[in-house]
């Protein structure tokens, strides 16, 4: 897979959910001093100059960060995707897509954005990172932008649809990940192990 061309290549953080196993908006948790989401966004724009939150717009997060969701919403993930998609500019020929909750992003985008040059690699349609049990993480991941829309659908069509399931025919350089770039935060116990300043 190419490098990134930052003019050409566009972050979608999915930030969509209800943190309802969390007990409070997760997104707004603080870790170093930075909320979760504006952890994402940071590290989404170390690689890409066009940075879209798939959810509810929020403040605080600079002027150069778009905002859409789905409507109707809580489609789940593949239906935010599928919303930010829809409103990419024609030029974006590749798409870093990452989770809002993870608890290292720059971890996870040091990892995605490494061409990781192999001479004899057949074409694929993205790269993803592992997790030590050898699941694929579809949400830490950078895709050709064509395949993806094209598997991912319409808002419509994508809504309440599984991602790992609609994703998994891409072709994928899988990536050997450490827990620390795919570890997402989820519950109070998550978020204190991982160090979040909260009340919880």
């Amino acid at each position: 897979m190419a490098p990134v061309d930052r003019s050409t290549t566009a972050a979608i953080i999915l930030a969509g959910g209800t943190s309802q196993r969390m007990g409070t908006d997760k997104l707004a948790l603080t870790l170093e001093g930075r909320s979760l989401l504006q952890r994402a966004v940071d590290a989404a724009q170390r690689v890409s100059d066009q940075v879209l939150v798939a959810g509810p717009s929020r403040e605080g997060l600079g002027r150069s960060v778009g905002f859409v969701a789905e409507d109707p919403p809580l489609g789940g993930p593949l239906a935010g995707l599928a919303a930010a998609l829809a409103v990419l500019p024609p030029k974006v020929d590749q798409v870093l897509v990452l989770a809002a909750d993870l608890a290292h992003p720059d971890e996870t985008v040091d990892l995605l954005t490494d061409p990781l040059p192999n001479p004899g690699e057949p074409p694929l349609d993205g790269a993803a990172l592992v997790d030590a049990e050898g699941f694929t993480q579809f949400l830490a991941a950078r895709y050709l932008r064509r395949p993806l829309a094209a598997l991912v659908g319409t808002p419509e069509h994508a809504r309440n649809r599984g991602v790992h399931r609609a994703l998994q025919p891409l072709r994928l350089r899988l990536i050997p990940a450490p827990t620390s770039a795919v570890a997402d935060l989820d519950t109070p116990e998550q978020a204190r192990e991982a160090g979040v300043y909260d009340t919880l």
